[in-house]
């Protein structure tokens, strides 16, 4: 869990401060504007997306429950449901060469969709065609998957099949040109269309950290109450 939790503390913080600012300034240069009319669509957008978050919640309950811990039974249900899931000791530094991260991938282009394609093809079993695209997948290390970053992985997939907002290519693009370097210039270069839209795909990952702490608490709990049912028997 720490290591979930972690990869967002600081980069939401920077990122917390910059919105600030460019909020600020957005809202002095537009004056105003039709201020109730854009509250009223907002309204309406985040009450269709609340409905369906609850819905990505349920089925990425379903998929990760069924066998909790079993990380191998978890990636065949995965699999039956249409996506590719790839295992390589290599993982992490394949993709830290193309600014991209182990768990699920969305869709990729160009020399960074060639570069993965080619070494996925090369170092497992499952091979990619050499494209300049790659379809949404999962990339993993060979190591031991941890069951609640494999939970919070498994949230983003569930999302992005639902297509909840955040996950379109030049928004994610952004996003990770963004969470590897915070800085106020990168920030700066931002419309308020690019900025609402990171907003988007933050909340997607916030979402699945939120989602795979969910059940760690839940966890916990049920092994609190069989733990005094042990003990209450044993008395």
């Amino acid at each position: 869990m720490y290591y979930i939790k972690k990869s967002f503390l600081n980069f939401l913080l920077i990122l917390q401060n910059l919105f600030k600012k460019k909020r600020s300034n957005s809202a002095n240069a537009a004056g105003g504007g039709n201020s109730s009319v854009n509250s009223a669509a907002t309204i309406q957008i985040n009450s269709k997306n609340e409905n369906v978050k609850k819905e990505v919640e349920r089925i990425s309950t379903k998929i990760v429950k069924k066998y909790f811990g079993d990380i191998d039974k978890t990636i065949a249900i995965l699999e039956k449901r249409g996506i590719k899931v790839y295992r390589t000791r290599f993982a992490v530094k394949i993709l830290k060469n193309i600014n991209e991260k182990q768990g699920f991938l969305t869709p990729l282009k160009g020399f960074k969709a060639f570069y993965l394609n080619f070494f996925i093809s090369l170092l497992c079993d499952k091979k990619l065609s050499f494209k300049m695209n790659t379809p949404s997948m999962f990339v993993f290390s060979g190591t031991p998957i941890d069951k609640y970053f494999l939970a919070s992985q498994v949230y983003r997939f569930v999302a992005y099949r639902k297509k909840l907002p955040g996950f379109e290519y030049s928004v994610q693009e952004k996003f990770k040109k963004i969470y590897r370097n915070p800085n106020t210039k990168n920030f700066n270069s931002l419309t308020a269309g690019d900025i609402f839209a990171l907003k988007e795909a933050i909340a997607r990952d916030v979402e699945s950290v939120d989602f795979a702490v969910k059940l760690n608490a839940e966890t916990e709990l049920l092994q609190k109450i069989d733990n005094l049912k042990a003990k209450s028997s044993a008395e």
